[in-house]
């Protein structure tokens, strides 16, 4: 089984949203996606890992990897700097993303509980869906995780934390094997 992983935007080129304090969604997204890859691959998940400013070339390489699984990590951003929560994309329509979804957002909330997951569940998923372009062109299930508002002075002290970033890693990587386990 391999994951490929695309930690949004890109350091020195594009740094996403930016906090309050500076802190930068491209530098948290990476730190994220290497320390799941880390443990990915601790659990014997073999992982490709890309950060680029070009969705074109994201998507391009990860078709051409032989990828079962696709995420992008990224940090919201609003307007509001008091928005807040954690929200999961997957493509429209019903399709194993959905259940990826499911099993990060799990993980997600068992290990934070106190972070606000947002959307309308009201179809008994924890996705939203959308048709952001890394979900509309790539070949296999994938889901596009907004960990937290990075313009929500709270959620970026929050993502700036390094043990933040290690736990958030763990808990994406357990919602990998627990989709692995369930639906291989």
């Amino acid at each position: 089984m391999k994951v490929f992983i695309n930690p949004g935007h890109c350091p020195g080129v594009d740094p996403g949203a930016i906090g309050q304090n500076g802190l930068k969604e491209a530098d948290v997204v990476k730190n994220v996606g290497a320390k799941t890859k880390y443990y990915l691959e601790a659990a014997g998940v073999e992982v490709e890992i890309m950060q680029d400013d070009s969705l074109e070339k994201i998507c391009s390489a990860a078709n051409a990897s032989g990828a079962n699984l696709f995420i992008s990590l990224h940090c919201n951003a609003a307007a509001n700097p008091q928005a807040n929560g954690t929200e999961i994309f997957t493509s429209c329509g019903e399709t194993n993303a959905d259940k990826l979804a499911d099993c990060i957002m799990k993980q997600f909330n068992d290990t934070f509980p106190d972070i606000y997951v947002r959307g309308d569940y009201s179809d008994g998923d924890v996705d939203k869906e959308a048709g952001f372009y890394v979900l509309k062109n790539t070949n296999m299930p994938a889901v596009l995780f907004e960990i937290a508002f990075i313009t929500n002075i709270f959620e970026e002290e929050f993502l700036s934390n390094e043990l933040n970033q290690t736990e958030i890693a763990k808990a994406i990587a357990r919602g990998v094997t627990d989709y692995l386990s369930l639906y291989k």
